[in-house]
């Protein structure tokens, strides 16, 4: 059986065609391209229209490849939205997540309701790009707006679906309750929007509607698009091949750590230590916190390839391995590492701002960088284990971020607890776990998961040198001024 799982994050989308056959997941690319943001009058956009472009352009590509495929589901980031008027069109490109004028929408909404109310209420962690700051600060031109779309909602509508939300994305946005499972009509108000703009909810295994004919004339048979866990991170934990007691790590742009539960954790140790009640595929709840990923290694290799200094990927190993042990350390969840460009500035910036020496080459600054992000993974996966009552035995970082080698050595280092990759490709394989499942290919999630075992090939880091990192999380505490370990 084959299914078209198409996944877009906040650099980079795919459109893959993935195979379920004799008990074995396989999954082939059928295009891949970059999503771009753009500003327009101060603000950053999403270029929707090239995004839906390179999506339809895949999804012929896979078409022309691949007969007898069953369904279509899409994941995407969280988070940011698109407003539809009467007529079904886009009023304007959606705003990305990254903008910064949700600081001062966040500042004026908490101080009309703490933020103590709200996290009461749905559970989500404060964050300044979540949607219920942004639809505050965006309250005006939300009057232009028929509908309002999660990401994956708006490409499933535009590729012949109907308006619907799905419940793992809507989570996301603070406002909605898990426990009545419903959109909070306090929350609504308090913000000025009207439930009217919100469709009606959809929920994983269900049907938007039918791939369009006229968007895809190819099409011999009705293909269904159907809804995954259309939240990335939702659909990575899906396919997290993880049984018994195991927290994830879903490694991309943004870390996700965090593990599944029946039931929210919303309390106000939870609140304070900032983790997040996200719902999950079977009514699950994904209890986790986000924290800096990729993000900063990522843009510090940009800025050396813009001074002709590239760091390709086999690289990275030998240049942190060779370069200086420096006594240096970042907050990565520091506000200044958020936004694209010049990370090296920002690092020098912030060492000099701690009282830190200058670091010198490529090779150090990827360490300090790795380094801080893995005693950074320490820090939540204790709050992890305290909050939730939880002991782990391992920890499975899964998505494309788990093929860095040296920061899986320093996560199992700084952790104290096996680590172990799971799938590259998680939230590919969550999402087609999930079509699989509605088409009666697989029995449930459990199945699903053991064939996804059965399909990749797993590595495996101990913890090492336990006294050197007991020392290196010290200083870490003492540079960054973060919470005790």
């Amino acid at each position: 059986m084959k299914c078209i799982a198409v996944d877009i994050g906040a650099t980079s989308g795919r459109v893959m065609t993935v195979t379920y056959e004799k008990n074995v997941f396989s999954y082939e690319e059928n295009k891949r391209f970059v999503n771009r943001i753009y500003e327009k009058d101060g603000i950053l956009r999403w270029d929707f229209s090239l995004l839906l472009e390179n999506v339809v352009s895949g999804i012929h590509a896979a078409l022309e490849k691949h007969k007898g495929i069953k369904s279509i589901g899409i994941d995407t980031w969280a988070v940011d939205y698109g407003m539809l008027n009467k007529e079904g069109k886009l009023i304007e490109d959606p705003i990305c997540y990254r903008d910064t004028h949700t600081f001062q929408s966040q500042k004026e909404l908490q101080e009309r309701i703490p933020f103590s109310e709200i996290y009461a209420i749905t559970g989500i962690q404060d964050l300044h790009f979540n949607t219920i700051y942004q639809l505050y600060g965006r309250r005006k031109e939300l009057e232009k707006a028929d509908r309002i779309l999660m990401i994956p909602d708006l490409i499933a509508y535009f590729l012949g679906g109907e308006k619907r939300i799905e419940y793992t994305n809507l989570s996301t946005t603070s406002l909605y309750d898990p426990r009545k499972q419903e959109i909070s009509s306090k929350l609504l108000s308090l913000i000025g929007v009207d439930r009217k703009i919100f469709p009606k909810i959809i929920h994983p295994g269900e049907s938007y509607g039918i791939l369009s004919h006229d968007l895809f004339p190819e099409l011999e048979e009705d293909i269904p698009i159907l809804a995954v866990a259309t939240h990335d991170t939702a659909s990575a934990v899906l396919g997290t091949d993880g049984f018994g007691d195991f927290a994830y790590l879903s490694s991309g742009t943004w870390s996700l750590i965090g593990t599944e539960l029946r039931e929210p954790i919303i309390t106000t140790e939870s609140m304070k230590a900032n983790f997040t009640n996200e719902l999950g595929y079977d009514n699950t709840v994904r209890f986790l916190k986000n924290t800096m990923g990729m993000f900063m290694a990522n843009e510090l290799r940009k800025n050396f390839l813009d001074m002709e200094e590239s760091i390709p990927v086999e690289s990275i190993v030998p240049l942190v391995e060779e370069s200086k042990d420096v006594d240096c350390f970042v907050n990565p969840d520091d506000p200044s590492f958020e936004t694209p460009g010049d990370m090296i500035h920002k690092i020098d910036s912030y060492l000099e701002r701690t009282g830190q020496e200058r670091l010198s080459g490529k090779g150090e600054y990827l360490r300090v960088i790795y380094q801080s992000m893995a005693i950074n993974y320490h820090l939540v996966l204790e709050n992890l284990m305290r909050i939730g009552g939880r002991c782990f035995e391992k920890l499975i970082i899964v998505g494309g971020g788990n093929q860095a080698e040296i920061l899986n050595r320093y996560a199992a280092c700084a952790t104290g607890i096996p680590v172990e990759t799971g799938p590259i490709e998680a939230t590919v394989l969550g999402n087609a776990m999930s079509q699989f499942i509605a088409l009666g290919a697989l029995a449930d999630k459990e199945e699903g998961r053991m064939r996804i075992r059965d399909s990749i090939t797993i590595k495996n880091y101990l913890p090492m040198d336990e006294e050197t990192w007991k020392r290196k999380k010290r200083r870490f505490l003492e540079r960054t001024g973060k919470g005790g370990i």
